[in-house]
C-alpha cells in the first residue's frame, strides 16, 4: 500500500514538473529580432504590438518579431537613403548649368562693361562740345549729354543687376556642392535611430 501511494506521488511530482516547466519552455517572449513563422501575423504584448517580417534594415530573408516603431522607423530610413540619392542627382546635375549660367552673365557684363566705358568718354566729349557750343547747337549736344548720361545709368544698373545674379548663383552651387555629403548625414543619422529602435530584444 505504502509502495502505491510513494509511486503515486512521484508520478504526480514528475507530472506537474512536465505540466508547469512545458509552458515556461514552449513560450517564447517576443520582442525584436525573435524568429517568426507567419509574414503579416501580428501580437500584442506589454512592450507594444510587434509584426512579423523581414527587416528593411537588415540583408537578411530570415523572418523576425519587429515592433511597429521599428518597422515604421526602418522603412523611413530605408525611404529617406532612395530619396537622397535622388536628390544628390539633381544637385550634382545642377552644378555645370549652374556654372554655364555663371560664365554666361560674366561675359554679358564684360560687353556691358566695355559699352559704359565707351559711353562714359562719349559723354565727356558731348559735354566738352557743349561748352564750346554756339546757341544754334548748345541744344543738340544738351541731348547728347542727357541721352549718354542715361546710357550709362543703364549700364550701371544692368551691371548691378550681373553682379546680384551671380551672386546667387554662387550660393546656388554652393548648396549644390554642399547638399550631397549633407544628405548622407542625415541618411546615416535616420538608420542609426532606426537601427537603435530595432535593437534586438526590444
Amino acid at each position: 500500500m505504502f509502495r502505491k501511494i510513494a509511486s503515486l506521488s512521484v508520478a504526480l511530482i514528475v507530472a506537474g514538473s512536465v505540466m508547469i516547466a512545458t509552458p515556461a519552455d514552449a513560450a517564447t517572449k517576443i520582442s525584436n529580432g525573435v524568429a517568426c513563422k507567419k509574414t503579416g501575423q501580428t501580437s500584442k504584448t506589454s512592450l507594444g504590438t510587434y509584426k512579423c517580417g523581414r527587416n528593411p534594415l537588415s540583408t537578411s530573408k530570415k523572418l523576425v518579431w519587429l515592433s511597429i516603431e521599428c518597422i515604421e522607423a526602418a522603412n523611413g530610413a530605408v525611404k529617406s537613403a532612395s530619396t537622397a540619392t535622388a536628390t544628390a542627382a539633381q544637385f550634382k546635375a545642377q552644378i555645370p548649368v549652374i556654372d554655364l549660367g555663371i560664365a554666361a552673365e560674366n561675359a554679358n557684363k564684360v560687353e556691358i562693361q566695355a559699352k559704359l566705358e565707351d559711353s562714359k568718354v562719349r559723354l565727356e566729349l558731348a559735354k566738352a562740345k557743349l561748352a564750346a557750343a554756339t546757341e544754334g547747337t548748345k541744344k543738340t549736344y544738351t541731348s547728347a549729354v542727357a541721352s549718354w548720361t542715361s546710357a550709362i545709368r543703364a549700364y550701371e544698373s544692368n551691371i548691378r543687376r550681373i553682379d546680384v545674379a551671380v551672386k546667387k548663383l554662387e550660393a546656388a552651387k554652393l548648396v549644390a556642392i554642399n547638399k550631397p555629403a549633407e544628405l548622407a548625414a542625415n541618411v546615416a543619422d535616420s538608420r542609426e535611430t532606426a537601427k537603435l529602435i530595432c535593437t534586438t530584444g526590444l
